[in-house]
């Protein structure tokens, strides 16, 4: 079993991975700022935790000394309205934390850095579904966070082809599931646990949906993403690979929220009250996940009406309504 640092790890996502790992019987080492992290995420008494800043280079190499693997998880993340709100600083910290992690690497005896990336670095693709080979005939991403993720690609493959440092990079699409929590601010949260909130938490009625409801994406568990990343990155198959990891049901923005609607009783139809959407909103984004399911035989398993049902029974209990 490896000794594995995973960043980002009292994260959304991140946790989910630690908790996987260590059902594999993996030793795990947690650094996380915890700005948007919480430690309530993990097991405290299972883990490794160090509370760091990756843009100090010293602590990201703390953080990545004696370890084998690192799962890169730490990032400025959001939904669309924090893409907007702090462009500088996703831009800046994303591609700053994982330059000091590459850097660490290689002055360590790590094996592989696994990236975390994003669906988002598909923006701007007109080709759907999306596969791997796609992002290097596809126009860059216009938002700041997307942008920021597709240079990290391109860090990891320099780092590779300069100092044979071996990567592996996952993209996850649209990560959803109990952890996540949702936020005040209009599009600051992704949309699920963002619907969640104002149609059931809130009794908001006209729901207030950014743009005309019928953007595109697919929406994957996150018990899903994280059996996926932390089984097939520590297998030789993904060395210096990208994979698009994903549930590839694709689903509108009003079909979805039309699911979670139906997740409690109303009394009354859905209806919507239309806000003008984000400049940089992406009208759709699917992913082709026919690589993973050759090389590793991984499909999604939780149904979106399973993941929705408990996502919602997470959310509304955390909330105490």
């Amino acid at each position: 079993m490896a000794k594995i640092l995973v960043t980002g790890g009292a994260g959304f996502i991140g946790s989910a991975v630690v908790r996987h790992l260590l059902s594999l019987g993996h030793e795990v080492r947690v650094a996380d700022n915890l700005s948007k992290g919480q430690v309530s995420n993990i097991e405290m008494d299972k883990v490794e935790f160090m509370k760091v800043d990756l843009l100090n280079p010293l602590d990201a190499a703390k953080s990545l000394a004696d370890t084998e693997y690192c799962f890169h998880f730490a990032a400025k993340i959001g939904g669309i309205g924090y893409f907007n709100k702090y462009p500088a600083e996703i831009l800046r910290d994303n591609t700053i934390m994982l330059s000091n992690l590459l850097d660490a690497e290689r002055n360590s005896s790590a094996k592989k850095l696994i990236y975390i990336s994003s669906s988002m670095v598909f923006e701007r693709t007109e080709h759907f579904p999306s596969s791997e080979e796609d992002i290097f005939t596809s126009p860059p991403p216009i938002t700041h966070y997307g942008f920021s993720k597709l240079v990290g690609e391109y860090y990891c493959r320099a780092y590779a082809d300069q100092y044979g440092l071996k990567y592996s990079i996952f993209r996850p699409f649209n990560a959803y599931g109990p952890g996540e929590i949702p936020e005040n601010e209009v599009g600051i949260a992704h949309v699920i646990p963002d619907l969640i909130k104002k149609m059931h938490i809130d009794k908001q009625y006209p729901v207030k949906i950014l743009g005309d409801g019928n953007q595109v994406r697919a929406y994957t568990y996150v018990t899903d993403l994280a059996e996926a990343i932390s089984t097939c990155a520590l297998s030789s198959k993904s060395d210096n690979g990208d994979f698009n990891v994903a549930n590839p049901q694709a689903i509108s923005v009003s079909e979805l929220a039309e699911k979670i609607w139906k997740l409690q009783e109303r009394g009354k139809p859905l209806k919507f009250e239309h806000l003008p959407p984000f400049k940089d909103d992406v009208l759709k984004r699917v992913p082709d996940t026919k690589k993973m399911e050759k090389i590793f035989g991984w499909k999604a398993k939780v149904p979106i009406e399973q993941g929705l049902k408990n996502t919602f029974d997470w959310i509304i209990k955390k909330s105490g309504s």
